[in-house]
Formats: structure tokens, C-alpha cells, sequence
């Protein structure tokens, strides 16, 4: 293990980054809650603010090798038009991934998910993402069809290029969410996925039918690691360096058929095909067509730079200070915060922990399209 490497896995490095990343995060959360009043005067000037307060560095700090193969038709579009991201969820890591790719693109900031309504009460995070407009469901049918269209609606006019990205497995894939899955699939006559979950096509239906004419493309995204490896997010804060390698397809949006039924079946079809590039993989280590390594951009960095600064200095004073007081019982509160913010910071990182998962896909019976 290098000395760069042994840093990073120290458990005051954690704590650090966990101080630099809760601390920045609110203080833009603060900034997002001062634009209110901008969002009456411009609404696109408002969402143009908000899109340059989100940002992430993780990448930088792991290492991560990020491999790209696609058609190389297809990527001089990426980052400059909308599109539609349909990625496997299979890892505790694929959300970060997509980050990733989205900044390699420069659509990091602008860029949405469809995601569970529990998320928009995370701190820092979700807050951030309401700001953003990201799309929240309850996974309740009856009550998203609505709230789901509208959200999507008010994307129509954004002012900058994004990606929608949407998981149709609906939640993380498991052995037994897998094996379940697989019963619903063969109750219904369709066939078995091996590295799969069966997708959830209303989301899929709703997303395309109302960003029909405002989004340009489907990205069929396959992520995978080598070395058959499990990354996880506590990985990425100790700096263990992963390899990466997501295959992209862009299928014009006009190719997909309108009609609910047909959707659907296609995106059926298009799981079957995901599959089929997942089992290439597994045999040659590879995905196929062309690799291209898009650059990282500095940006993140510089961000991160910045708030390192301009946090870890006051930081610096007050420890001193609080050290030559001499006061026991000032260090010992100072102590059990830092311990406070460290456990807060291992919730969230728990959070996205394959055991500790959405139980959604886990129960026995016919599961909801």
C-alpha cells in the first residue's frame, strides 16, 4: 500500500472529507434557498444558478478508470442534447458512475433521475436534487401517473442539455429480488434475464411519452467492473481505485412506439439485448465496438479545492484554540461532535448499501409492471 493510499484510508481523512462534504453541501443548500425569490423574477435564470451549485468529486479523490465503448458515430452528440439514460442497477455504486459519466460530458449539474420520494429528505443531497427538479415517485402507480407527468412536463422548457436518467429494474438487483423476478417473468411468458431484473415499463412509457419532441435519443447504458469486483462508496472514501466500463447505445427516440403496449415491449426487447452484452462481458472481460476514454474535466476538482480551503482553515484555527484552552470538557464536546458527524456520514453512506436496500422487488407474489 502506497503512502498516498494508506492517507486516504485513515479514518481523520474520513472525517475531514465528511466535514468538507456536509458543511459545502449545506451552505449550498442555503444559497439553492435563497434563488426562491429569483425563481418569481426568472425561472430559467434560477435553474441556470441552481446547476452550477451541484457538483461532485468523488472520481477524483478514488481514482476510478472510467472506460467508454460506444459507436464513435454517436459520440460527438453526448452532452449536447437530451436524452433518456436506461442503466442497470447492480451495483452500490452505479448512481456514482452516472455521475461520473455525466460530468465527463458536462451534464452533470443539469441532469436528472427518477427517484423514490424518500430520497428528497436527505440532507445535502436531496435537498439539493428538489432544487433541481428531479423527478420524485412513491412507486404508488395511481398516485405517481401524475405527479410523475408533470415533473417530467416541466422539463420541456429547460434551458440546458441534460440526461434523465431512469433505473427500470426499479430497485437494485439481489439474488432473491432476482429469483422473484424470474417467477413474474415466467408467470407472464417472458423470458428469463440472467443479470437482470425484470423492468418496470410504466416509468419507462410515462418518461418517453412526455419527453417525446424534447429529448432526442435513448442511451442504452450497461455498466459492469472488471475483475468481477463489488465496488461500494465506502471503496471510493478510502481511495480503492476501480475499473469501470459502460457500454452506450443511442437509439433515437422516434424508433420507440408510442402506444403503451408496444413500449413496453420494446423495452422488454431491450433488457434482453442488455443482457446479452452482460454475458459478453463475463466471458471476454469486454464489452463490444470501439473503447473511447472521455477526459476528466478539472472542474470538480477546482470545486473541491475550493471548499477544502475555505472550510479546512477556520477548522484549523478553531482546533488550535480549543486544544490551548486547556478546557476538558470543551475538547470532550468537540470530541463527541466530530463522532456525531462521522456516524451521520456513515448513515448516508448506508444508505446505499446493496443489504441495506430498497425492500422493494423483495416480497413473494405478482410484483406491479
Amino acid at each position: 500500500m502506497g503512502l498516498l493510499q494508506l492517507l486516504k484510508s485513515q479514518f481523520l481523512c474520513h472525517l475531514l472529507i465528511g466535514y468538507v462534504f456536509l458543511v459545502s453541501g449545506l451552505i449550498v443548500n442555503l444559497l439553492q434557498l435563497c434563488t426562491l425569490p429569483l425563481w418569481l423574477v426568472s425561472k430559467q435564470l434560477a435553474r441556470r444558478v441552481n446547476i452550477r451549485l451541484a457538483y461532485s468529486v468523488l472520481e477524483w479523490w478514488s481514482g476510478t478508470e472510467c472506460t467508454l465503448y460506444t459507436d464513435p458515430k454517436s459520440y460527438p452528440l453526448y452532452g449536447k442534447e437530451n436524452a433518456i439514460v436506461v442503466l442497470n442497477h447492480s451495483f452500490e455504486i452505479d448512481f456514482l458512475c452516472g455521475w461520473t459519466f455525466c460530468e465527463r460530458f458536462g451534464v452533470l449539474g443539469s441532469s436528472k433521475v427518477l427517484a423514490k420520494k424518500e430520497l428528497a429528505y436527505v440532507p445535502v443531497i436531496g435537498w439539493m436534487w428538489y432544487f433541481l427538479e428531479i423527478v420524485f415517485c412513491k412507486r404508488k402507480w395511481e398516485e405517481d401517473r401524475r405527479t410523475v407527468a408533470q415533473s417530467l412536463q416541466n422539463l420541456r422548457d429547460y434551458p440546458e442539455n441534460y440526461w434523465f436518467l431512469l433505473h427500470c429494474e426499479g430497485t437494485r438487483l439481489t439474488p432473491k429480488k432476482h429469483q422473484i423476478s424470474m417467477q413474474v417473468a415466467e408467470s407472464k411468458g417472458l423470458p428469463k434475464l440472467k443479470y437482470h431484473l425484470l423492468p418496470r415499463t410504466k416509468g419507462f412509457g410515462i418518461t418517453v411519452q412526455n419527453l417525446r419532441g424534447a429529448a432526442a435519443a435513448v442511451y442504452d447504458s450497461t455498466l459492469n467492473f472488471r475483475n468481477n469486483e463489488a465496488p461500494t462508496l465506502l471503496g471510493i472514501i478510502n481511495g480503492k481505485k476501480y475499473h469501470a466500463d459502460l457500454y452506450v447505445r443511442r437509439i433515437p427516440l422516434e424508433v420507440i412506439p408510442e402506444d403503451e403496449a408496444g413500449c413496453a415491449a420494446w423495452l422488454h426487447k431491450l433488457y434482453q439485448e442488455k443482457d446479452s452484452f452482460q454475458e459478453h462481458y463475463t466471458q471476454t472481460g469486454r464489452f463490444p465496438g470501439p473503447i473511447v476514454s472521455p477526459p476528466r474535466r478539472p472542474w470538480p476538482l477546482i470545486n473541491w479545492l475550493f471548499w477544502s480551503c475555505l472550510l479546512l482553515y477556520p477548522l484549523g484555527l478553531l482546533l488550535v484554540r480549543l486544544i490551548s484552552s486547556g478546557s476538558v470538557l470543551t475538547i470532550l464536546a468537540s470530541v463527541a461532535l466530530c463522532s456525531a458527524a462521522s456516524l451521520g456520514v456513515r448513515w448516508m453512506i448506508g444508505q446505499t448499501e446493496t443489504d441495506r436496500g430498497s425492500s422493494y422487488g423483495n416480497k413473494e407474489g405478482p410484483l406491479n409492471n
